[in-house]
């Protein structure tokens, strides 16, 4: 059993400086120390023995070990801890004596040259800013990825700088079309805080997801976010490309070969900065946004939309289409489109797929005479 006095020796240790749990830290560590360290050795016991110190003249570790009962080393180390956050200090003129410090008083000393700091490199970053600015126009008029029409590429860097320049110069207008989070692509998931950016800075953005999204918690999620910040959002019943266009001068579609979505990836990448194509797509944007469905972020489940949802399931059923096309046409998992045959075909009494396909034909929720050229 540790005694629970201190000797003078271990006394002066506790004015060495912080403690680490590993042993003291030189006195300039504690403005090293960073923040979640201090955070992680706070316990229950580190705040009894603050209450205990508050309000009196000045106290010792010592004298505190001997009225909690507890082992030196134990308020030893608490006092190490508070003494990194500044919320105790030595008493003036009374050796071996410590006093308790106001929380508001240790976060001045604290805090205040942080945020001199922070506010210190503000202005270094809006410095260095405006002289970069200075030159933006000489590399526009010289730089290749004006003067080119169309980008294809696969490099993920450089779809990801030709976006955050897009992004940054968009002052009206975002349009999007995607799949739900889970199923988004690499480029998409760099977009998203893009996009909102766009939007808190004044651009108006018009956003498509499949109706699929409205039963994902964090595809809802994003699309509340969209909605704080000004953002408009619809879902449809299926989403057969994905793009982006910024202020109808510039366009981010797929250059065709494997989708990756889910994965990370996403394959090629066409850069447009043809205004006509931009708009040309911009207008198919508007018609797929004039069929679509507003979403409220305060509304549960489909909201309405299942039995939209619903149909277009079986019509791609009655297509012929594979099971893994359906799934990534509406934007769920090949899982979750299962779960959704099932219980169709028990809504409808049916046994197998094909039959189900003449019911609903029959009760009117698919259009027998629809064209069936989406089978591959």
């Amino acid at each position: 059993m540790e005694s629970a006095a201190l000797t003078p020796h271990q006394s002066l240790r506790v004015f060495e400086g912080p403690l680490s749990p590993h042993g003291p830290l030189d006195p300039r560590a504690a403005d090293d120390l960073p923040g979640s360290q201090r955070a992680s050795e706070v316990d229950e016991f580190v705040v009894r023995v603050y209450e205990h110190a508050v309000g009196r003249a000045d106290f010792s570790p010592s004298g505190v070990a001997q009225e909690l009962g507890v082992p030196w080393r134990r308020v030893e180390h608490a006092v190490g801890v508070l003494r990194a956050l500044r919320l105790v200090k030595p008493a003036e003129g009374r050796a071996g004596r410590l006093v308790a410090v106001s929380p508001e008083a240790a976060q001045m000393e604290l805090l205040v040259p942080l945020e001199r700091e922070i506010l210190d490199r503000r202005h270094r970053l809006a410095g260095f800013k405006g002289q970069l600015s200075s030159f933006v126009a000489a590399f526009e008029k010289h730089s290749t990825a004006r003067t080119e029409p169309v980008v294809i590429t696969d490099d993920r860097e450089e779809i990801e700088l030709r976006l955050l320049r897009a992004a940054q110069s968009c002052t009206t207008e975002v349009l999007v079309v995607q799949p739900c989070v889970a199923r988004e692509t690499r480029e998409l998931r760099f977009a998203r805080p893009l996009v909102l950016d766009a939007l808190r800075r004044g651009a108006r953005g018009r956003i498509i997801y499949p109706h699929t999204a409205r039963g994902d918690s964090d595809t809802r999620a994003h699309l509340g976010e969209l909605l704080s910040v000004g953002g408009q959002v619809r879902t449809t019943k299926e989403v057969r490309d994905r793009f982006l266009i910024f202020d109808r001068k510039t366009a981010f579609i797929p250059a065709g070969g494997a989708e990756g979505e889910g994965d990370g990836g996403g394959g090629a990448i066409a850069v447009v900065y043809e205004g006509a194509v931009a708009a040309f797509l911009a207008g198919q944007h508007g018609r797929l946004w004039e069929s679509a469905y507003d979403f409220d972020s305060g509304a549960a489940g489909y909201a309405g939309t299942l039995e939209d949802l619903k149909a277009t399931l079986l019509d791609l059923l009655a297509s012929g289409a594979k099971d893994e096309v359906i799934a990534r046409r509406v934007g769920m998992s090949e899982r979750t489109f299962r779960r959704h045959v099932a219980t169709i075909m028990q809504d409808l009494s049916a046994t197998s797929r094909f039959q189900a396909g003449v019911l609903a034909a029959r009760t009117g929720l698919v259009d027998p005479r629809a064209p069936r050229s989406d089978a591959a």
